[in-house]
């Protein structure tokens, strides 16, 4: 064999080493992004776990489009009990899961032993609902036991007698594959609760915690359709399930919508619901600057860190600049029928409220507007 055919010989085994490099890399790509693809089918498919606390059969709620599961299997301990009729809630976004609840009579500690499909290591939306609705028609004043998400003291819950008590919401990061929710009694009434949610939060969702919990103080849908009988909603085509509470910033504000068609693709990282997006504040009378300030719920959380969102929905051509507890970010331009997320880290607060001003440019001819 001459030279000419050694030298041809090595490329040709070159070539065919680079092919089956370039296949092997190929493959490795092709199944990270295939189980990227089952993760993310998997998320969809099961949105989470939903639990009528009390309830004796499973059921899809008419109002919600929620699959509710009975609790059987996820406690052997308490008992179930029903909220009288007179105290019924009829506020659509609960449904009828708050009129039954599991209470717990007997023992310190009571847990819920919770095992999502997607397992260790990801982000979780964990929701508890509570309601006493005189259900022991002891007309009891004050209630209050504690919650725990595993041996992690979460919060205490403090009932009020005839209303949905505020939920308390973490997004958590779990280490492991099963989560624990536990209520415990503190000697200052029986333990209860209503309902139980769990939301997979995938690697696409802007609530991500990599340590610990996240607890949400305020999410306001600006500008929202506030009913007679309530001044909060969810929507079912909301993927994450989050609870919107009505807010207009305040009297200095005038509300605007839209029915028009609104891309809620690529740049809508929070993937709010359309009807959030169709509607809006602005300040009145041509004035170019929206106020807020806002007093935090659970000031002894704090100094950590916290997100805070600005969810804006397009006009016409609006620029702006927002002031966030008095670091400057922007200016910002709006495209038309666009959403636009803005989302803030903020660390090391030493404060107990949320103050901010959105106040628009030199050149811009419209005034601010926000959604939620």
């Amino acid at each position: 064999m001459d030279g000419g055919q050694i030298l041809l010989s090595y490329i040709k085994v070159w070539v065919i080493l680079l092919l089956l490099l370039a296949t092997f890399q190929n493959s490795k790509l092709a199944a990270k992004n295939t189980e990227q693809d089952k993760k993310r089918k998997l998320a969809e498919e099961n949105p989470g776990i939903s639990i009528d606390c009390g309830a004796y059969e499973d059921y899809t709620d008419r109002n919600t489009g929620i699959s509710y599961k009975t609790d059987k299997d996820f406690i052997s301990t308490g008992k179930n009990m029903i909220v009288p009729p007179e105290h019924h809630l009829t506020i659509p976004y609960f449904g009828d899961m708050m009129n039954s609840l599991r209470t717990f009579p007997e023992g310190k500690r009571n847990c819920y032993t919770l095992k999502p499909i997607q397992g260790k290591n990801q982000n979780y939306l964990v929701r508890a609902f509570f309601y006493y609705g005189n259900y022991d028609s002891e007309n009891q004043a004050q209630i209050n036991f504690d919650l725990y998400l595993g041996v992690n003291y979460w919060t205490t819950v403090q009932p009020v007698k005839d209303t949905p008590w505020k939920y308390y919401i973490n997004i958590h990061y779990s280490v492991t594959d099963t989560i624990y929710v536990c209520l415990v009694n503190t000697g200052s009434g029986v333990p209860f609760i209503n309902g139980l949610d769990l939301r997979f939060m995938n690697d696409d969702s802007p609530y991500r915690s990599m340590n610990g919990s996240l607890l949400p103080e305020v999410r306001a849908d600006l500008g929202g359709n506030k009913t007679q009988n309530s001044t909060m909603n969810r929507y079912k085509d909301d993927v994450y399930d989050r609870i919107w509470w009505f807010d207009n910033l305040d009297d200095a504000v005038s509300i605007i919508n839209t029915e028009a068609n609104i891309d809620i693709g690529s740049d809508n990282p929070c993937r709010l619901p359309v009807e959030v997006l169709r509607t809006a504040v602005q300040p009145r009378n041509g004035l170019n600057s929206l106020s807020y300030n806002k007093k935090l719920w659970y000031p002894e959380y704090f100094p950590h860190e916290f997100l805070v969102f600005f969810q804006i929905a397009p006009g016409e051509i609006r620029e702006f600049n927002i002031t966030l507890n008095g670091l400057n970010y922007g200016p910002f331009t709006l495209e038309y029928l666009k959403p636009l997320t803005i989302r803030s880290n903020i660390s090391q607060v030493q404060e107990d409220q949320v103050r901010f001003s959105i106040d628009a440019t030199l050149r811009s001819h419209l005034p601010p507007i926000l959604n939620a």
